[in-house]
């Protein structure tokens, strides 16, 4: 520990534990057809179920950076990542639907109780910090990168050792659960604190322009982000990949947009903030086109593009998250939890319809869909410079 001083201690335990609570959150993504077909349902009705959980976990988590700010403790830190780590394992022996929703929903409100004070923690140790927007981007990224290895731990897990073996995905989270209590630093003292009630400070959060531009950008990031992750399997089965391959993909897919996320502040600083959300939402679509165009008889090739459009996908999310909080810098925990939690919940409440759209008319039309809407939304912050 002595390496490090005070505010690298921090980065370290607080990205730690980031990478290793959404690396839980990812667990279940190539395995949702196996788990559909498990429990006799179909793909609308599955959509619907992990639209819920993602609905009722992230709209909380403004709540829950309230309640962080104001109680200056660090369970939910803790707390978050062992509920997490324990109930999103368990899903895999679930037998019925009403079992395996409540597994999924104790697991996503762990990683709720999470989000929303570490990433504040984040600016709070890094307040004079003038790289603070390089200290979010690695918080965010290695958070990304251990979303990624989730699918391809789930998958090997799976196919070399059975279902059960999922299990054993328990005792690395209880374990980074006490290693980030004890390495993490103590709490700083908050420059001020927060005597407003939580609807008072909604209410401040939504008179906001720029914050209300920044979470309808990230609630489209997030519906695109939730859409690709959760149907790309589904989509990849269907042309002939193995789940194997399938986990390696999306692993690779996720990767490629943590690392965007860790790069995003040197982009950045060439095309300014407004640009980096452009550029992240321009490019979706024609990536994704060419994509399935290729998909059927240059499968290699076809693979490549789609990582590459998870680097696009996700190149501006630190970027929006650390001009929310300069935004609203009296209330990090909460604005927190609006743009990663509450916008997150909004995004999730596509897959419900998108899972009809793809049991009726085909996975890949979701894709082409959610591009399209991101293409627009990119089109609309270049017209009219949001964020200059």
């Amino acid at each position: 520990m002595k390496f490090f001083n005070k505010e690298q201690r921090a980065l370290f335990g607080l990205s730690f534990g980031h990478f290793n609570v959404d690396l839980y959150a990812a667990l279940l993504v190539p395995l949702y057809p196996l788990i559909t077909s498990k429990l006799g349902i179909n793909l609308a009705l599955i959509s619907t179920i992990i639209a819920l959980g993602h609905l009722v976990s992230s709209m909380m988590q403004p709540l829950f950076g309230f309640i962080a700010d104001k109680l200056r403790h660090r369970v939910f830190m803790v707390w978050g990542l062992v509920l997490a780590s324990i109930f999103i394992p368990l899903t895999i022996k679930t037998n019925t639907v009403h079992l395996f929703g409540t597994c999924l929903l104790l697991g996503m409100i762990g990683n709720a109780f999470f989000h929303p004070q570490v990433s504040a923690l984040v600016k709070d140790f890094n307040r004079n910090n003038p790289n603070l927007s390089r200290a979010m981007g690695i918080f965010l990224g290695l958070g990304t990168i251990g979303y990624a290895i989730g699918p391809y731990i789930a998958t090997f897990l799976v196919e070399n050792f059975g279902q059960n073996a999922l299990l054993c995905m328990i005792i690395p989270g209880i374990l980074s659960c006490v290693f980030i209590y004890f390495f993490v630093p103590k709490m700083p003292p908050k420059e001020c604190y927060i005597q407003e009630n939580f609807f008072f400070i909604m209410k401040e959060i939504i008179k906001n322009k720029t914050c209300m531009f920044l979470m309808f950008v990230s609630v489209i990031k997030s519906a695109v982000s939730i859409s690709f992750g959760t149907y790309i399997p589904f989509l990849l089965k269907n042309n002939g990949f193995d789940l194997s391959q399938i986990g390696i993909i999306v692993t690779l897919f996720f990767i490629s947009g943590g690392l965007a996320t860790i790069v995003s502040s040197k982009i950045e600083k060439y095309i300014n903030a407004n640009g980096v959300v452009v550029l992240s939402f321009l490019t979706i679509l024609p990536l994704t086109l060419l994509f399935l165009y290729l998909l059927e008889k240059f499968k290699v090739l076809a693979v490549i593009l789609f990582i590459l459009t998870g680097f696009f996908i996700l190149l501006s999310v630190g970027i929006i998250l650390v001009h929310a909080q300069k935004a609203m810098p009296k209330y990090t925990g909460v604005i927190s939890g609006v743009m990663q939690g509450f916008s997150w919940g909004l995004g999730a409440l596509f897959l419900s319809p998108l899972g009809f759209i793809g049991q009726n008319f085909g996975v890949d039309k979701i894709l082409i869909l959610m591009a399209g809407i991101a293409f627009l939304v990119g089109l609309y912050t270049a017209k009219n410079k949001c964020l200059n």
